[in-house]
């Protein structure tokens, strides 16, 4: 079956992206960015057919959808932009990553190279687990949150809604994040966070 994609989102975390559909067997992969002017725009080996109306013109002709935006929150608005108009949303997982299948994975997931997500993981909607990441046991990872690469999170850590763990943050054994928290790059986790918080040490 020559399956199509559209992704939206047009930039390196796009691109990343768009090499994972490959990967999963999209032979069709197109890409739609509102913020993007597909007359400047260099550098990138996928096709950019335009903006989101030009996309609503033209759902039928899609297989499924992904959006490919690392910002949380307007990852968020772009599924469910999506989800309003009851398109199917995939998951993209990089072949090389590893995936207990006693974990739960929700839609609209992206789980980059060499990640490993472990038995009792739940990770919700529009979740990037990026290159080389690690989550134990137990944990659950809230909606829109983004773990960076070569973080680490031990058992039973609970990540709230659209926090963002900088590259190579490490959190301790049973530790709570709450929502909209920020992690500093090579942050090391062994307290709670409450909401709101940009926690670096």
């Amino acid at each position: 079956m020559n399956k199509k994609i559209a992704i939206l989102g047009a930039g390196g975390h796009g691109k990343v992206v768009g090499e994972i559909a490959i990967l999963n067997n999209f032979k069709n992969i197109e890409f739609f960015d509102d913020a993007i002017d597909i007359k400047k725009k260099k550098n990138f080996p996928f096709k950019i057919k335009g903006n989101l109306d030009d996309l609503e013109k033209k759902f039928k002709n899609y297989d499924a959808f992904f959006v490919a935006i690392g910002d949380n929150k307007i990852r968020f608005r772009k599924i469910k932009w999506l989800c309003d108009k009851n398109l199917k949303i995939i998951n993209l997982i990089h072949p090389t990553s590893t995936i207990s299948s006693l974990s739960f994975l929700d839609i609209g997931i992206c789980v980059m190279a060499n990640a490993v997500i472990n038995p009792g993981v739940t990770v919700e909607e529009g979740v990037i687990i990026n290159t080389s990441s690690s989550i134990d046991h137990d944990c659950m990872i809230e909606k829109f949150v983004h773990i960076s690469p070569n973080c680490t999170l031990s058992g039973n850590v609970k990540v709230g809604k659209f926090s963002h763990l900088g590259a190579a943050t490490s959190v301790h054994p049973g530790i709570n994040i709450g929502n909209d928290v920020k992690t500093g790059v090579g942050s090391k986790v062994f307290k709670n966070i409450l909401n709101n918080i940009v926690y670096t040490n």
